[in-house]
């Protein structure tokens, strides 16, 4: 019964393709610098101000990608990737003869669509409904490192143009449906700990799986999908806590200023 409406998300992607991803991305451009300015609305439900605190996180973590630390996520990510494509010939052999019919890969790919919107929207609806502001800023950060992720994994798709194993198309690198499920890892993790991160890195584990067994990935474009989700997440997360390393503040009397003086933050 849900394999028509996964099969027709599906068919608006490829349909919508790379021009979405275009128009997605400058949207987030206009209305992050559009959202430090406007007013919260009144009343609970301040979906407006929301979509543009998530687009605001969203680019924010694209610019927090653009510094040094970052560095040391991607290389060893990098790394692992490169070296899982080696193998990525010989696991597939395992699932020859196999697709994406099959019942555990139907059951999978069913599994990976809660992870585009329904999961997070479930959890800001019952955060608003609540008044548990933790919850509904944890839906935002998801949503916010869900755009992210799944506009520069179908930007890569079309980049790399990398064969699927079953010969479907050439849009499996990296994988999209991974890397939805572990892009809610970090803002789950920071909000409620490491059993709830764990179940969902295990969600992100067994699509994974599935996706390999239904012969539409290899090993490596799962592992790419995982590190592009976890990684966009924890830029979130970072532009969410950060804290400028200096502050210039000004030496004073408090009558007449003197000049600044340079603060520096260590932790």
């Amino acid at each position: 019964a849900l394999s028509a409406p996964v099969q027709a998300l599906t068919s608006f992607t490829r349909r919508a393709g790379l021009p979405w991803i275009v128009i997605l991305l400058g949207g987030v451009l206009v209305v992050s610098s559009w959202a430090h300015s406007a007013p919260t609305p009144a009343g609970r439900f301040r979906l407006l101000h929301d979509v543009e605190e998530i687009l605001t996180w969203t680019w924010g973590g694209a610019r927090t990608a653009f510094t040094l630390p970052t560095l040391t996520y991607l290389l060893p990510a990098a790394a692992i990737v490169g070296g899982a494509s080696v193998a990525d010939d010989a696991v597939q052999a395992h699932f020859q003869g196999q697709d994406e019919d099959d019942a555990l890969a139907r059951a999978g790919k069913t599994y990976a669509m809660l992870y585009f919107g329904p999961v997070q929207a479930a959890l800001y609806t019952a955060g608003e409904l609540t008044h548990d502001t933790q919850l509904s800023t944890t839906s935002k950060k998801a949503f916010a490192s869900l755009l992210g992720a799944q506009s520069l994994i179908h930007s890569l798709k079309y980049l790399t143009h990398r064969r699927r194993p079953d010969g479907s198309n050439h849009l499996a690198f990296p994988s999209a449906d991974v890397g939805a499920a572990s892009s809610l890892i970090p803002a789950v993790y920071t909000g409620y700990g490491l059993v709830p991160a764990t179940v969902a890195a295990a969600s992100a584990a067994f699509i994974g799986l599935t996706r390999i067994a239904g012969n539409k990935h290899h090993l490596s474009d799962v592992l790419a999908g995982y590190a592009i989700g976890l990684g966009w997440g924890l830029l979130v997360e970072t532009y969410h806590r950060r804290r400028a390393p200096w502050v210039l503040l000004p030496m004073s009397d408090g009558h007449t200023m003197v000049g600044l003086a340079l603060h520096l933050r260590w932790d």
